[in-house]
């Protein structure tokens, strides 16, 4: 049967499918500039209040009007590519600010899904700084998820994956998009600079929710023009 896909479509679809992830450079680097100025990473001294800093950083982006557009961009041909082109998005920001050898604000073994979030979304995950071995987050291939289980805590279930897990290097300059029904996570930033990294959910429009809603989670943000119309349809 013929494929409906291009070779570059069925490529990184299956790329996505193999791995959960795709690596890819930003596809608009002034749009990119354009958060980083609203965020302003920098590397702490141990004397700021962090948190007081970085609730301010997620409170003008989020109010910002442009940001979600802006976010948007940074993926648009590869989202349209692993999700489709009628999109819905989360309606803010998550920033991640982890500094070297933090061991409280840490985010455990998680997935999406198993707080009620839908399957059928993916997650944008965007560096304002360079991320590497335990500074990035990780992720358990499929392979090795298909076969795991919530048993136990946190740190036993981590310990069970921990040889199986991957960290996924990702450059400012670039964005991560992964498969959010994977187990992952961080763990104790043991580099020598801090991570600052932001995240944002995508879904098609038309795919089931989940506990997390269209309206008061999401909203759509490429509806095109023939659902828009059926959407309006009345029977005479």
């Amino acid at each position: 049967m013929s494929s409906f896909f291009s070779l570059e479509e069925e490529e990184l679809s299956e790329q996505f499918l193999a791995k959960g992830y795709i690596v890819a450079p930003a596809e608009d680097v002034g749009w990119l500039s354009y958060i980083k100025q609203i965020v302003k990473p920098f590397e702490p001294d141990g004397k700021e209040d962090l948190n007081a800093l970085k609730l301010e950083a997620m409170r003008k982006l989020n109010a910002d009007p442009k940001a979600r557009l802006a976010y948007y961009a940074l993926a648009q041909d590869l989202l349209h590519i692993i999700v489709g082109n009628e999109l819905a998005m989360q309606k803010k920001f998550n920033l991640n600010v982890q500094v070297p050898n933090d061991e409280k604000n840490l985010l455990p073994i998680h997935a999406d899904t198993w707080t009620g979030d839908s399957p059928f979304q993916v997650v944008l995950w965007v560096p304002l700084v360079d991320c590497y071995r335990t500074k990035a987050m990780w992720l358990l291939p499929p392979e090795h998820a298909k076969n795991f289980s919530l048993v136990g805590s946190s740190e036993e279930m981590f310990k069970r994956i921990e040889p199986h897990i991957e960290y996924i290097p990702v450059k400012c300059g670039e964005v991560l998009l992964f498969n959010s029904t994977l187990p992952h996570g961080n763990r104790v930033n043991r580099e020598d600079s801090t991570r600052w990294s932001l995240n944002c959910r995508f879904k098609s429009v038309f795919s089931p929710y989940g506990r997390k809603e269209l309206g008061e989670h999401f909203d759509p943000i490429t509806l095109r023009a023939a659902s828009r119309i059926g959407l309006a349809y009345q029977y005479p």
